[in-house]
C-alpha cells in the first residue's frame, strides 16, 4: 500500500508562512537597524522554507512545502500591510514572489537534506551561506551597512555551528560551504541588481 503524506504537513507550511509573513509586516514599523534587516531580507524568509522542509520525511514533499511556506509568506505580508494601510507595490510583490518561487523549493530541499544528512552537510551549508552571502554582498558591498552585515554574518556563523552539530555534519558542511557561498553570492548579486 502506498503511504501518503500526512495532511498536517501542508498546514505547518501555511502556519509558518502566515506567521512569518504577518510578523514581518508588523515588525517593519518597530525595528531599527541592524534589526530591521531581519524583516526586509531574503535569508530570514528562506529560513521558513528550510524549517518547513526539515519537518518532511520525503524530499518531494519538502520541496512543495518549502514553496508553499514562502508563497504564503508573501500573501500574508501583503495582506497585513494592506490592513495596516500600506498599498502593495506591484514591483515588490513580483520581486518577493520570484524569491518565493526560487528560494522556497531550494531551501525546502535544503532543510530536508540537513535533517536526513543526505547529502551530509549540504543543507547546513546552504542556509549558513545565504546569511553570509547576504551579509557580504547586499549589506556590506552594495549598501555599506556594516552593523547589518555583522549581524547577518554572525547569524550565518551561528547557523553553521548549530546546524553542523546535527548528526555531526561539520566536516561535510565545510566541504559544501565554498560552493554554497559562491552560489549564494551570485544569487545575492542578482537580487541586488533587481531590488
Amino acid at each position: 500500500m502506498k503511504r501518503r503524506a500526512p495532511f498536517f504537513m501542508p498546514l505547518v507550511a501555511v502556519v509558518l508562512g502566515v506567521g512569518v509573513g504577518a510578523l514581518t509586516s508588523v515588525f517593519q514599523a518597530y525595528l531599527d537597524f541592524p534589526w530591521l534587516a531581519l524583516v526586509n531580507a531574503v535569508s530570514p524568509w528562506v529560513t521558513t522554507a528550510f524549517v518547513a522542509g526539515a519537518l518532511q520525511s520525503r524530499l518531494r514533499t519538502a520541496v512543495w512545502t518549502g514553496l508553499l511556506a514562502t508563497l504564503v509568506q508573501v500573501v500574508a505580508y501583503y495582506a497585513v500591510a494592506e490592513l495596516r494601510g500600506y498599498d502593495a507595490s506591484v514591483y515588490y510583490l513580483a520581486f518577493w514572489s520570484v524569491c518565493a518561487l526560487v528560494g522556497g523549493p531550494l531551501f525546502g530541499a535544503a532543510g530536508h537534506a540537513w535533517r536526513h544528512a543526505s547529502p551530509a552537510g549540504l543543507g547546513a551549508a546552504a542556509l549558513s551561506a545565504v546569511y553570509l552571502s547576504e551579509a557580504l554582498v547586499t549589506y556590506q558591498i552594495r549598501l555599506g551597512y556594516t552593523s547589518t552585515a555583522v549581524l547577518f554574518g554572525a547569524l550565518g556563523l551561528a547557523l553553521a555551528v548549530v546546524l553542523g552539530r546535527h548528526r555531526q555534519q561539520y566536516g561535510a558542511m565545510v566541504r559544501w560551504l565554498g560552493p554554497a557561498l559562491v552560489a549564494g553570492s551570485a544569487g545575492a548579486a542578482v537580487l541586488t541588481l533587481w531590488a
